[in-house]
């Protein structure tokens, strides 16, 4: 894909969040995705005495406590998944990252007091630098998640790029985990999808489609009017398989959940030797 191309997804993708940030919000809830907790087969084992929400023993125990789980949450929008790790009774050093101040606005204001502490929120655009992640926290990091992120990351180079420095941030034996959204084909979003040639009004010039991959996609999010619709690329198969390799990380689980038919979401859990 071609600089000029880029630089226009991208700004799509921002006008986009921009626009939408409180419906977006409100749309995804609190709740975490069903797949998430098959994700914890591949995280250490919890201390006897876990779930945090227990109360504490009437003697220490004769161990202490593993240290807590340190996690990078890149494109982390409404930090849900910091809950949901401290919820399944994991204690967490999380730091996340997202490039829309509302969305973390967000998860600030919904963050329990117990938490704060723990939890850093930043906002950081991880794709604004010439090389996607360059300038992402060093860690390391015992988990590194993209959750909903790569069908924003526009060229199978850049989706490369900023995975390659998510993997540089794992700790020995961290584990990657990715959740690739699966529209393509599908009813519901083909009935949603928008002619790339109405971002003229958007944009200020057109997408050269010539310059496009095979599955980047326009989708509109909700009912407003000339509202700017949101960027997406569908992940080939060969793409999303050879990324093991391409990361020399080893696959600890490859699975599909989420959504009614617990399909939507197709996850990689890659783990560093």
């Amino acid at each position: 894909m071609d600089s000029t191309t880029r630089k226009q997804l991208l700004e799509l993708s921002r006008a986009f969040y921009e626009a939408h940030a409180e419906a977006f919000d409100a749309s995804r809830g609190h709740q975490p995705w069903p797949g998430w907790t098959r994700l914890l087969k591949a995280l250490p084992e919890l201390a006897p005495g876990k779930p945090m929400a227990q109360p504490a023993p009437a003697h220490p125990p004769a161990s202490p406590p593993p240290p807590p789980l340190r996690v990078l949450d890149i494109g982390c929008g409404n930090a849900r998944f910091a809950r949901f790790l401290h919820d399944s009774g994991y204690a967490v050093e999380y730091t996340g990252l997202d490039a829309n101040a509302a969305l973390l606005d967000a998860a600030r204001t919904r963050l329990p007091d117990h938490l704060r502490e723990s939890v850093d929120l930043a906002e950081h655009d991880f794709l604004a630098s010439d090389r996607p992640g360059a300038a992402l926290p060093e860690g390391p990091y015992d988990l590194v998640v993209l959750m909903g992120v790569l069908h924003h990351v526009p060229g199978a180079d850049w989706r490369r790029a900023l995975l390659e420095a998510s993997a540089a941030r794992l700790a020995p034996s961290g584990t990657l985990a990715l959740a690739a959204w699966q529209f393509g084909g599908r009813p519901r979003f083909e009935r949603r999808t928008v002619a790339w040639d109405s971002l003229g009004p958007i944009l200020g010039s057109p997408v050269d489609l010539e310059r496009l991959e095979p599955g980047d996609t326009l989708l509109r999010f909700g009912n407003v009017p000339f509202a700017p619709p949101r960027y997406c690329h569908q992940v080939a198969e060969d793409e999303f398989l050879g990324w093991p390799e391409v990361l020399g990380l080893t696959a600890a689980d490859e699975y599909h959940a989420d959504g009614s038919a617990g399909d939507l979401n197709r996850y990689w859990l890659l783990r560093r030797p």
